[in-house]
């Protein structure tokens, strides 16, 4: 009985280490998984082939599968069987395809077909900046990254005086000051012609303004819609030609509705189209609108410079419909923001840094002189930068203030100071 006793609890210990040693064994193996290091650091980082940076010279710390270090040849098990690839891109007559490594090929880049992925060049040599520039932008439309997870990063949506190329479900409150504009009927991209059918009755010799806007996007994976509501306060400082003296002119501004769409989203940079809607809702003859309908097509960018380093861009075209047939003119717009991550709380909760450049090429339309009242030619280019910040929190809520100061004579705002707050849900 007793040895009866003895089989049975070993039997029963038995089962019972066999289990612990897979459970052990198992998580081991999740441990060395999320050990993976982290992906690309941007377009001025170093990589290895496994995602981690690297020193010049320094070899790989990782260990090369057994079978396939150097020109050893891969370990093959006859019982599995490949899953696809049946022709490597050979066609149905065969050949040499894009995909297929023919016997003796000294072609690098060629070869090795992987079952549900297409095989990527590596013609571009990505040891320096511009080569790492053009393959990453062939990877991200060619070969995107399996392992990417699209989302909302702090540092590439920094910049107070353009829009952001990702499309996110925000809320947004912004308020502007702006000082001593001049000739605010510059191609009825401000406000109306003055003493126009529809504009002032009045000739500015400057003004102040003040604005208030709300702006709401709806976004859903690449495709975004928003509108945005101003309210207006203008100071406007009158020339002695002036048929009518100072005054102080508020209430709605003109509505603007567009949409955005993320035509390339990759780790190394982001790129949509978006266009614009304005809506002449806004009284023309107080200054608070152009008084005619507008239309602006935009290209936006982020670029991955480095881990806490973005660059963002935007090239628009502002296009006016309907209005004054002397003044109205269109005007190409850019602007460039080099961001920085400079403080960290915690990881999710950040002080980001700003340093915008923008410019707008007036290309044609007049404006009305404030000496003799007559209609002048408005083609001209305008230039300002200035520094902002942004404190965020998490991906949800961030808050700061952007400044713009004019650098060239002719100007819109000569001091621009624009604070917002976002919401983000």
């Amino acid at each position: 009985m007793m040895a009866k006793s003895l089989i049975r609890i070993s039997g029963q210990w038995g089962w019972r280490a066999g289990i612990a040693a897979v459970l052990t064994a198992a998580l081991t193996l999740a441990a060395q998984a999320q050990t993976t290091p982290s992906p690309s650091q941007g377009v001025l980082g170093v990589w290895t082939d496994n995602g981690s940076k690297a020193t010049s010279g320094a070899a790989s710390s990782t260990e090369p599968l057994p079978g396939l270090a150097g020109n050893a040849a891969p370990v093959t098990d006859p019982h599995v069987e490949q899953a696809g690839c049946a022709s490597c891109g050979r066609g149905l007559l065969g050949g040499p395809g894009d995909f297929y490594m023919g016997q003796g090929s000294t072609d690098p880049c060629a070869g090795g077909c992987v079952p549900g992925r297409r095989r990527c060049d590596c013609c571009f040599d990505q040891s320096t900046y511009v080569g790492r520039i053009l393959g990453g932008l062939y990877d991200c439309i060619c070969c995107p990254d399996p392992c990417y997870e699209p989302h909302w990063v702090a540092a590439a949506d920094v910049a107070f005086f353009q829009d952001s190329a990702r499309p996110v479900t925000q809320m947004r409150l912004r308020w502007d000051t702006g000082w001593d504009m001049l000739a605010p009927d510059r191609a009825e991209y401000f406000w109306a012609r003055e003493k126009g059918p529809l504009g002032p009755n009045a000739v500015a010799r400057f003004l102040n303004y003040r604005e208030l806007t709300m702006y709401t996007e709806g976004a859903i994976d690449k495709i975004g819609v928003f509108v945005e509501q101003t309210y207006r306060e203008v100071g406007l400082h009158a020339s002695p030609i002036s048929p009518t003296g100072d005054a102080t002119f508020s209430g709605f501004g003109d509505l603007n509705i567009g949409t955005k769409t993320l035509l390339l989203d990759c780790d190394l940079m982001q790129f949509a189209f978006q266009f614009k809607t304005f809506i002449p809702v806004g009284s023309a003859g107080k200054g608070l609108g152009t008084g005619h309908v507008s239309l602006e097509p935009a290209f936006l960018t982020t670029l991955h410079l480095a881990p806490d380093t973005y660059l963002q861009m935007e090239a628009a075209y502002w296009i006016p419909v309907g209005g004054d047939s002397l003044y109205q003119g269109n005007v190409f717009h850019s602007h460039i923001a080099v961001n920085q991550v400079l403080w960290r709380l915690c990881r999710d909760v950040v002080l980001v840094g700003t340093m915008e450049f923008n410019e707008w090429s007036i290309i044609n339309g007049n404006f009305t002189d404030p000496g003799t009242g007559n209609p002048v030619r408005a083609r001209d280019t305008i230039f300002s930068l200035g520094p902002g910040a942004r404190f965020v929190i998490c991906d949800r809520i961030d808050l700061g203030a952007g400044t713009a100061f004019a650098v060239t004579g002719d100007r819109w705002a000569e001091e621009m100071v624009r604070a917002e707050f976002r919401w983000r849900f």
